[in-house]
């Protein structure tokens, strides 16, 4: 990612881990551009100060995280408002007992199906079922490639990579649910 940006954006990395052995691809990291990385080696330097990485973030910064859950709940909690977050977990969130049990109904609006989803299923492979080329690739609400428009419902969304922005108009079926018994898709 910060390949990609290099000349085109702002950007800062914190690169933490346990030790600087465990840290994967560090060397490649650090010559990116070493006024803009700073590696915290939990052994040596204990933990990331967010207090001091987040001061003065600008309103609309976009900060991405990726680790362990105590991290990105630590990002989260020390966030300053006005900063948008992205999250990429290294496994999916588990859903609390109960989640999924409900069916519910999706009416596709443009291809004027309408598909009831399963409690256990996936809005995903109910779509699929009628609509076989609809794209997807991780199916666990990382990477956005399912993330369909949504005309009408309340949408549970389960994912980990929308904005607020975008939950207001969309959701990833990959694992997003309906909260009611009905949504309506631009699909």
């Amino acid at each position: 990612m910060l390949r990609a940006v290099q000349g085109r954006a702002d950007w800062r990395l914190l690169y933490g881990g346990r030790t600087r052995a465990s840290m994967p691809f560090l060397e490649e990291i650090e010559r990116l551009d070493p006024a803009r990385v700073t590696v915290v080696a939990e052994d040596v330097d204990g933990r990331p100060d967010l207090g001091t990485l987040f001061a003065g973030l600008p309103e609309g910064t976009a900060v991405h995280c990726c680790g362990p859950e105590g991290l990105m709940a630590a990002v989260e909690e020390r966030l300053p408002e006005g900063a948008a977050l992205h999250l990429e977990r290294f496994t999916p969130r588990t859903p609390a007992a109960g989640d999924g049990d409900s069916a519910f109904e999706v009416e596709l609006r443009r291809s004027a199906r309408t598909v009831t989803v399963p409690a256990g299923s996936t809005l995903l492979a109910a779509v699929r079922a009628e609509l076989p080329d609809t794209l997807y690739s991780c199916e666990q609400g990382f990477c956005g490639t399912c993330q369909q428009r949504v005309l009408e419902g309340e949408i549970d969304h389960r994912d980990e990579l929308l904005t607020d922005t975008e939950r207001g108009e969309s959701m990833l079926i990959c694992v997003s649910r309906a909260r009611g018994d009905r949504l309506v898709l631009d699909m």
